[in-house]
């Protein structure tokens, strides 16, 4: 992260947040960053939420981008990879752009809906979890992650996102216990149904899943799903869309809070729409 005071640069390049002081407490920073998600703002201006390497989670107010012929403005593609330089004051929650050079654009992304809406389940488990502190982990598997579905083909893109899905909720610290029971501590085996325990983080054993009401689930897909955990590319997996759905609980219990994650059912419609179309 490079980063120099706006006073050592001079008045004239920095953004007009007053006079004083105040100027002190700004910074240029350059940082990789990954654009989650954009809006407009007024007329010609953007806000930015970019995960970055070194500074987490940010927002950002691209003043003026939408003009006509701005500076940087072709390079806005949600899901582009680059450096971002803004300059930063750490008493904002918004900070002012300065430029945003592209590495990887995300164009691919809006050419194809399935990629487009994979890509979105990435997004949002960031975005409802990933704060202000630096997590380069959650970095490297979210620009890994992306830039997988991107090269992935044909149906292959729906287990990438599932498997990078996982990782990143494993780096965000929620990392599924699958055996043994994670009550009791009991080996499940390779013929044991168990209950998913939202709550308590894994699969519970029969005994201890009484009085538990996550789904359940047998030796076959815990065995697809540690695999989907250990980054293991699968060759087929059965029951993408159960798979999907207890992507979407887990992380909605331990990540997003009592609200469903959206992208998770607009990845589940394009897919049907797919097959729909692919059928005939």
């Amino acid at each position: 992260m490079r980063s120099d005071t706006c006073a050592s640069k001079g008045w004239p390049s920095c953004p007009d947040y007053g006079a004083g002081a105040d100027w002190l407490n700004v910074a240029i920073v350059s940082t990789p960053g990954v654009l989650l998600r954009s809006f407009n703002y007024g007329e010609t201006s953007r806000v930015l939420r970019l995960y970055t390497r070194d500074l987490g989670l940010v927002s950002v107010m691209a003043k003026g981008i939408r003009r006509a012929g701005a500076r940087g403005q072709a390079g806005f593609e949600t899901f582009s990879r680059g450096e971002i330089t803004l300059y930063l004051k750490p008493t904002r929650d918004l900070q002012t752009f300065k430029e945003f050079s592209i590495e990887e654009s995300g164009s691919a992304f809006g050419r194809d809906l399935v990629r487009f809406a994979g890509a979105s389940v990435l997004a949002e488990i960031v975005l409802a979890h990933g704060g202000p502190d630096p997590n380069p982990e959650v970095f490297a598997r979210l620009t890994a992650g992306l830039r997988r579905i991107e090269n992935e083909e044909g149906r292959d893109v729906l287990p990438v996102v599932l498997g990078d899905g996982w990782m990143l909720v494993s780096a965000l610290g929620y990392e599924p216990q699958l055996d043994p029971c994670v009550r009791c501590g009991r080996p499940l085996g390779g013929t044991g149904l168990g209950r998913f325990d939202f709550a308590a983080g894994g699969v519970c054993c029969p005994e201890c899943a009484v009085d538990v009401t996550g789904p359940r689930i047998g030796p076959g897909a815990r065995k697809q799903l540690a695999s989907l955990l250990q980054g293991v590319q699968l060759e087929a997996l059965d029951r993408i869309q159960a798979h999907l759905q207890l992507l979407h609980d887990f992380s909605r219990y331990h990540l997003g809070g009592p609200k469903p994650l959206q992208s998770f059912s607009f990845l589940a419609s394009v897919m049907v729409n797919a097959d729909a179309q692919a059928g005939g």
